[in-house]
């Protein structure tokens, strides 16, 4: 295993002692660590967090690696499913033999297509392929009743990032327009041959994505659930925008005449409707074909892998292609993800961990409740709604007690792009078939190999995957403070996530309802509100402010999770035991809980996730999050003249004393 994977374990090497926790905690706690792990070449961004995801991929490379030599696994088992794939996709001879000929039919079948009267069935053509152009089709638990599922229509069709790269007049935008104008034009060339005229239609192609983009929704007006939420009706949905076959679309996935749907972004639909009927057939043509080729890219022959390669080192600033094995890896994991996480969690993830982890988020969940129940700022009313929602929480650690059945999936090892079709097509069909339906209580939304975890409103659930219960995230070689600090800061981080600015429009039953007082909700947003003024004061390099909308739901979270895990530490008396390398265990709480967030990125992969991430960079995670934690000060003896004393904390859910150092 590469260098690249070392320093997971927490270690004094990872702190630069030069300079003092009250300063730069981040610094203090990481520097060693960031000086050295550079960003390797085939990283936009790297850190303990990425570590850890390249460490799992490594095993998973094995899993996959062991499941291509089993020829005679049984059809549809785990092991063939991601065995006959992974020899597909590193069939090198021939995919290169292939060049652009699997997408071939599809191409004709948008060439034959009548304009716009054939859109619906050529989008539902399309989006059995696993293309969605204009717009996503998907699926969700209604958000007024969340024991159904309802389908969903969603605002998308561009190509670039967010609706600002676009529209923002900054340098740093148009060099990424332009960027996307040479990867279009590219793309026409590797189909077509070099034209003149292609310039010309590429621009005609980025022109109807911006009127697309200037009807988006940004990230940050999208996390208000009741933004997003607009109940129709295939009748109205036909009756507003007339301009698309719904009825044709929806029959071609076997959708009934009439059936639940949320149309997510009204204004956005209605102005599609008027750009379909607006523009050229042709353009529309080149606009889909593109869509096509952008999303076959990566799976296609190496001169379109180097050309979507160029794409994504223009946005990101990596400097170096993944290799091929860890690309396949990563596709596969959407489409055929629980095949292959069944094999992981069966060699890799130890049941011992799963309890451990129980019982740190139950110590978490009491102290929670604890004090909710003493929160001097919230009535009876809210309180009594409040406690039975955290009462109701359900978690669920490692993996599904029910993996996902890929019955009538066929995987084989002739064509790799007909595996994705395929897979795609299933994963479509999954879904859509659940429209109408009661939701699967035992349905994971992340496979068990995933470094991640999440907090599912509609559920009233939290999810933490085997793939992020080993170090730097849970450790069971170091002191129970080091865990507290860590997965117990990620438990309560997502479990704050059901009181956050959005989460707590949610109740117990996981529907969107306002159980409130006015009193309530006026207290809990003057206290955020000076969230919003502290993050709206920050810089990060090169000046660049935060756009606290848009991650004010990530750093209630990132508050709340600490102050929670520290005080059920110290509930549990863990905190009474030794430290480790002359620190205290107050002190290796904070100091596991900064090791989560070590880490470096590139200058262009900074400006894409400070348009697109709801998380606040790792800088801010650490010490803007520390300024609001009484207890931080205290374990590090600061007096109050260091630039992170936390002289007005301010944690939503801290209970009487939340507001006093």
């Amino acid at each position: 295993m590469s260098d690249r994977l070392h320093g997971l374990r927490f270690s004094s090497s990872n702190l630069n002692r030069d300079v003092a926790p009250g300063a730069d905690f981040y610094e203090f706690a990481n520097g060693g660590w960031c000086r050295a792990n550079p960003i390797p070449e085939d990283y936009s961004r790297w850190g303990t967090f990425m570590a850890l995801d390249r460490k799992n991929q490594e095993q998973l490379r094995q899993l996959l690696e062991e499941a291509r030599e089993s020829v005679g696994a049984p059809a549809g088992s785990p092991r063939q499913l991601v065995g006959d794939w992974y020899a597909a996709a590193m069939d090198e001879a021939a995919i290169e033999a292939a060049g652009w000929q699997p997408v071939r039919p599809l191409l004709e079948a948008i060439g034959a297509a009548d304009l716009p009267g054939g859109l619906g069935t050529l989008c539902a053509t399309l989006e059995t392929a696993g293309i969605q152009p204009f717009f996503e089709l998907s699926v969700q638990q209604d958000a007024r009743d969340s024991q159904r599922i309802i389908g969903v229509l969603y605002q998308g069709g561009l190509g670039l990032p967010e609706r600002e790269y676009y529209l923002d007049p900054d340098p740093f935008f148009e060099n990424a327009r332009a960027a996307y104008l040479r990867y279009l034009i590219r793309l026409l060339e590797l189909w077509q041959g070099v034209d003149s005229g292609h310039e010309g239609l590429a621009s005609q192609v980025v022109g109807l994505e911006r009127e697309l983009a200037r009807v988006s929704m940004t990230p940050a007006e999208q996390r208000d659930p009741h933004a997003i939420y607009h109940p129709w009706t295939v009748t109205g949905l036909t009756d507003e925008v007339p301009e698309v076959a719904w009825s044709d679309l929806f029959s071609a996935h076997r959708l009934p005449e009439e059936f639940p749907l949320n149309l997510a972004q009204p204004a956005f639909f209605r102005r599609l409707g008027r750009l379909v009927a607006g523009t050229e057939p042709q353009v529309l043509k080149a606009y889909l074909s593109l869509r096509l080729l952008s999303a076959a890219s990566p799976v296609l022959s190496s001169p379109w892998v180097e050309n979507h390669f160029a794409l994504v080192q223009s946005l990101t600033g990596a400097k170096k292609l993944q290799p091929r094995w860890l690309r396949v890896a990563r596709a596969l994991d959407p489409l055929v993800g629980f095949a292959l996480g069944q094999l992981y969690v069966e060699r890799y993830f130890p049941a011992s961990s799963r309890e451990r982890t129980r019982r740190i988020f139950e110590n978490v969940r009491s102290t929670f409740r604890d004090r909710m129940t003493h929160l001097s700022w919230m009535s009876a009313k809210t309180r009594q709604s409040a406690l039975e929602k955290l009462d109701r929480l359900t978690t669920r650690i490692g993996y599904p007690d029910r993996f996902r059945d890929y019955a009538g999936l066929v995987i084989d090892r002739r064509s790799y792009w007909g595996n994705v079709v395929r897979a795609g097509a299933h994963a479509l069909a999954y879904d859509l078939a659940k429209i109408g339906q009661e939701p699967d209580p035992e349905e994971w939304f992340m496979t068990p190999q995933t470094v991640n975890a999440y907090y599912h409103p509609s559920r009233n659930e939290m999810v933490f995957p085997a793939g992020i219960l080993q170090p730097p995230f849970f450790d069971p070689e170091m002191p129970e403070p080091y865990n507290y600090g860590a997965i117990g800061a990620v438990i309560g981080h997502e479990m704050t996530h059901g009181f956050d600015d959005q989460g707590r429009k949610y109740d117990a039953s996981g529907n969107l309802a306002d159980w409130w007082t006015a009193d309530d909700e006026r207290d809990f947003h003057a206290r955020i509100g000076r969230l919003r003024d502290q993050l709206a004061g920050v810089r990060i390099r090169g000046g660049q402010a935060l756009n606290p909308e848009l991650l004010m739901g990530e750093f209630i979270a990132d508050i709340g999770g600490v102050s929670l895990a520290f005080e059920a530490m110290q509930r549990a008396g863990v905190a009474e035991g030794e430290g480790l390398a002359g620190f205290s265990a107050e002190q290796l709480f904070f100091l596991a809980f900064a090791h989560l967030w070590a880490g470096e990125v590139r200058e262009d992969a900074q400006r894409l996730l400070l348009a697109t991430d709801p998380h606040p960079p790792s800088v801010v995670r650490v010490n803007e999050t520390l300024k609001n934690i009484p207890a931080f000060g205290r374990a590090f003896a600061l007096t109050g003249s260091e630039p992170l004393y936390p002289e007005c904390p301010v944690d939503p859910w801290g209970g009487p004393s939340a507001d006093a150092a």
